[in-house]
């Protein structure tokens, strides 16, 4: 079969449906359709047999049973190798259906918005089982789930006829649609049983989609792609790439560009190994990319960078001195993008931190057999108070508050320490809380930055009064800290013996 003797539509989503219905008209294939697409389909001129004048069956509950019928199922589930499949469509006077395309109910698109009964109403049983029947087919049934596919479906029959390459591939994409579909509804009435909002669902479905192909993983040997969730903003927008994106220049590109969105003035953050290594806002971009890479320039060297703004020339001609994997900002001026051009493998990657929001509130960790989930914070976090005797100064309090939200973004135990709007000093990933003291003062020195006067945030509560003793003995005049150990009245009388000045946040934000 090139071309097909019958096809049937049943669409939610009618766009270039009409185009479609005709050019199969043309070659004399008969249109089939639903009730909403038959009427579309004959306003517009293309002649139509409706579902009910071929099965001789009207519409039933309301509309609710239409095309679930065995003048349709067995049409489509026929095999055409199978002498007596082919019989028994005789005897019942149907002929095969070669075509089916179907655009389910918008459940994912409404149902949020619309009370239980609504949601329920927006469930497509109908649309699913016609996929599932051509998909299952595929071997003579083309399945045609989005009217994307609608040009290439054409182009194929017009071509002689799709491989069956391609009709496994119509059909996987297709298979894939209903899972993701069967997701969809599974999740929406998992939350709506749920106790209140923050109520952790029974059941939890995930649909991962590829994207794309990446040049390997954490290692050269292993092979390794990009997978986006259903519904996600998956895709990525390479501005120009110079090698193939891989497993680590993406990790290193979400930590970048998340934490650099969380920053309101022009900001710039430095990602090496999937930590900061320099973070700064400023002004201008310029002057924000510089204070970042002075945060740390060693570590720096072959980073991925972050812009919040859209990259200028300016910020642009410093960046050409330096050695990076990968820039990302929300958009590339063109006198930026032809400034590094000259860099032959540096990848532009188009993204801002909006297109790297989860669909859903929930935090999905897959660890073996396990699977771990929490959900995103999106309430207010509680206000800092102070709890020493002298409370941080103006530029003390600009440090602190952006050192926190360095931390915030480092992998625990972490510490960071800030000058301004500057980071200074990174201990992140230790064991040991007064290690991630030391190696913050550390690489602070190393570049070296005077800690005298400077902030410094912890990501959980300090256990002991040595980490105040080694900030304070470096010369770190303010801390920021969680708070909650039991030795917090030590933690306190330490900094008040040695005049800093000491905020709590009540919130612990750890990374693991």
């Amino acid at each position: 079969m090139s071309w097909p003797r019958a096809a049937l539509l049943s669409l939610s989503d009618k766009s270039g449906a009409v185009e479609f219905a005709r050019a199969l008209s043309e070659r004399n294939t008969r249109i089939l359709a639903s009730g909403g697409t038959a009427g579309h389909l004959e306003r517009a001129g293309v002649p139509v047999t409706t579902v009910e004048a071929w099965t001789g069956f009207p519409e039933l509950l309301g509309g609710r049973v239409k095309t679930l019928h065995p003048h349709v199922h067995g049409p489509i589930l026929a095999r055409r190798d199978e002498p007596d499949d082919l019989r028994a469509l005789a005897e019942r006077g149907v002929e095969p259906i070669d075509l089916v395309a179907v655009t389910l109910y918008p459940f994912e698109e409404r149902a949020g918005s619309l009370d239980e009964p609504g949601a329920i109403e927006e469930i497509d049983i109908g649309g699913v089982a016609l996929l599932r029947a051509a998909a299952k087919n595929f071997t003579d049934v083309i399945v045609v789930h989005h009217p994307a596919r609608y040009a290439e479906v054409l182009a194929a029959l017009r071509e002689g006829g799709p491989t069956r390459a391609q009709r496994r591939g119509w059909a996987l994409e297709t298979f894939a649609r209903t899972a993701r579909y069967d997701a969809a509804i599974a999740a929406d009435l998992a939350r709506r049983a749920a106790k209140g909002e923050e109520a952790l669902p029974a059941i939890h479905v995930e649909v991962l989609e590829r994207v794309r192909g990446l040049r390997y993983g954490e290692n050269p040997h292993q092979p390794a792609a990009l997978y986006a969730r259903a519904g996600a903003r998956g895709a990525l927008h390479p501005q120009r790439e110079g090698k193939e994106l891989s497993y680590n220049n993406l990790l290193d590109l979400h930590a970048a560009t998340s934490m650099c969105s969380a920053l309101d003035e022009p900001a710039c953050v430095i990602v090496k190994h999937n930590e900061p290594c320099g973070a700064a806002s400023a002004p201008s971009l310029a002057e924000a990319y510089q204070t970042a890479l002075k945060g740390d320039e060693q570590s720096a060297f072959g980073g991925v960078v972050a812009f919040n703004r859209p990259l200028d020339p300016l910020t642009a001609r410093a960046l050409a001195t330096q050695f990076v994997e990968c820039v990302a900002a929300p958009e590339f001026a063109p006198e930026a993008e032809e400034l590094l051009e000259q860099k032959k493998n540096l990848r532009l990657i188009r993204i801002a931190g909006e297109d790297l929001a989860a669909p859903v509130p929930w935090a999905v960790r897959l660890v073996g057999p396990w699977g771990l989930l929490q959900r995103e914070e999106t309430e207010p976090a509680p206000p800092w108070r102070c709890v020493t005797r002298r409370t941080p100064e103006q530029a003390e309090s600009e440090a602190l508050r952006f050192a926190w939200t360095v931390v915030t973004w480092a992998r625990s135990n972490a510490v960071a320490i800030a000058r301004g709007s500057g980071l200074i000093g990174l201990g992140s990933g230790q064991t040991s809380r007064v290690d991630a003291v030391d190696v913050a003062l550390l690489k602070a020195r190393r570049a070296g930055h005077d800690v005298r006067g400077a902030g410094l945030a912890s990501d959980g509560f300090f256990p002991f009064a040595d980490n105040i003793v080694h900030a304070a003995e470096a010369g770190v005049t303010a801390v920021v800290q969680p708070g909650g150990s039991v030795r917090d009245p030590e933690v306190i009388a330490a900094c008040d013996e040695r005049g800093i000045a000491m905020m709590f946040t009540d919130r612990r934000v750890f990374r693991h």
